[in-house]
């Protein structure tokens, strides 16, 4: 039996071969939906990619709910965080003769940042300032997007000795005047974080501010990420009770829980040279690839060949960004995890915006995360490339250009979708080769021409 089934098994195989070997291949199979006319061929070409001189990003602003960014990294980075304040309990009652006893804020710090493991605990002077305008949308959404320092009153209301060392917490004692105008602020107008906001501004928090933004930088300094769901202005006072007796007690408000700003500005003028390009992260520098020239290097790449700009398809489009490892451990620990493209934009002609190319985020887009073994950066323009080859030269604007930023993603569990934003919270430094390098920035092109 066991032989007739493996007899069996032996000629089924054999007359499945043989049926598949009868099976022919026609190459012409669907050939009927192509035009003669149309060439589907796929060529490859890699092209120097034209880099305009590097740009900072101008000074950012950020909405951050959470929290607040202070601090500096030498003469390159420096950010201030603004905030607004209101009662934490709306059913405060300030009772007769109130007498300020202390006023005090207590941050929670979050994270800090520093290039050099030997700076995360220095001792940097922090200041409070009382904010010289309401927080609301129009500053975040732009109409004042440069942060001068009329915004808020020179004089701090901190006192004396106000140092921060990079710990978990950091409590600063204020003047008492503040604590002063806070009792005088009416009762109905405690009950409701609108009106309050109206009475009492809020306060900004900055640091030193380095004295000669034109040294060489030397990557000195830290910036502290300050969690104000977790900080609080504390106030105590002394007041008369009904009966007359003397007592003390304290209240507390929430910081941030409507506005809160950091301000971001970069110290000194951009580093660039044929060799290397400086990508900082915020308001640092970054290279910017203009559109116009782009479009101009692509038109003439085409013209030597006798290809029709107009009959180019572009099937797949990559830019990258090569850099060199020279051996520190610690050299990629400050690179940005993801450089991508991003577009600018000027919302009410003053306050300007970047945003990443819509395609990042597409499964068959190279997001441009750092690609340690291969030492490059890898970012997908394939769809703005193609758009970018459509318009008349004369159409293309400055808000075309893109500029290489570090990004961040953001993925929703409920609804399942990933989302990509500029990285406006952490601060990082990334060499990449220049222009004149060995392994220089080059664009990568897969295409198709219909003739």
């Amino acid at each position: 039996m066991r032989h007739s089934g493996m007899i069996t098994g032996l000629a089924t195989l054999l007359a499945l071969f043989f049926l598949a070997s009868c099976i022919t291949t026609d190459p012409t199979l669907g050939s009927a939906l192509v035009s003669d006319s149309q060439d589907i061929t796929i060529q490859t070409v890699t092209i120097d990619l034209p880099l305009s001189e590097s740009r900072t990003a101008a000074d950012l602003q950020s909405r951050i709910s959470s929290g607040i960014t202070v601090g500096n990294i030498g003469s390159d980075f420096y950010s201030e965080g603004l905030m607004s304040v209101n009662p934490a309990v709306d059913s405060v009652v300030w009772g007769t003769n109130p007498v300020v006893r202390k006023i005090y804020l207590t941050f929670t710090c979050d994270s800090t940042q520093a290039m050099f493991d030997d700076q995360l605990h220095i001792p940097q002077n922090l200041y409070v300032h009382r904010l010289n305008f309401e927080l609301d949308s129009t500053h975040i959404n732009g109409t004042q997007a440069r942060f001068q320092t009329a915004y808020y009153d020179p004089e701090p209301v901190s006192l004396g000795g106000s140092v921060f060392t990079g710990d978990d917490t950091w409590t600063v004692e204020l003047k008492k005047e503040i604590g002063e105008e806070l009792l005088r602020i009416p009762m109905e107008t405690r009950d409701s974080a609108e009106l309050f906001m109206k009475q009492f501004y809020g306060f900004c928090l900055r640091t030193d501010m380095p004295d000669d933004p034109r040294i060489a930088p030397d990557n000195s300094g830290r910036i502290n990420q300050f969690d104000l769901s977790n900080s609080f202005l504390y106030l105590s006072w002394d007041y008369t009770d009904d009966d007359g007796y003397r007592k003390t007690t304290t209240t507390y408000f929430q910081l941030g829980q409507y506005f809160a700003l950091n301000i971001y500005r970069n110290l000194r003028d951009d580093d660039a040279s044929d060799d290397s390009l400086l990508v900082q992260g915020l308001s640092g520098s970054k290279p910017r690839i203009e559109a116009a020239l782009l479009r101009n290097t692509i038109a003439s790449w085409a013209q030597a060949r006798n290809l029709p700009l107009e009959n180019l398809v572009i099937a797949k489009a990559t830019l990258e960004f090569p850099f060199e490892y020279g051996g520190d451990m610690h050299q990629l620990d400050h690179y940005a995890a993801s450089l991508y493209p991003c577009k600018r934009a000027i919302v009410d002609d003053a306050y300007p915006y970047y945003a990443p190319l819509d395609e990042l985020g597409e499964s068959s887009v190279e997001n441009g995360n750092l690609n340690r073994s291969l030492l490059v950066y890898k970012a997908g323009i394939s769809f703005y490339l193609q758009d970018l080859l459509k318009k008349e030269a004369g159409s293309i604007t400055d808000e075309d250009d893109l500029w290489l930023m570090p990004t961040l993603s953001y993925y929703n569990s409920t609804t399942g979708t990933t989302y990509y934003y500029t990285d406006n919270v952490y601060y990082s430094q990334t060499r990449l080769n220049g222009t004149s390098a060995l392994r220089h920035p080059v664009l990568k092109l897969t295409y198709t021409l219909l003739k």
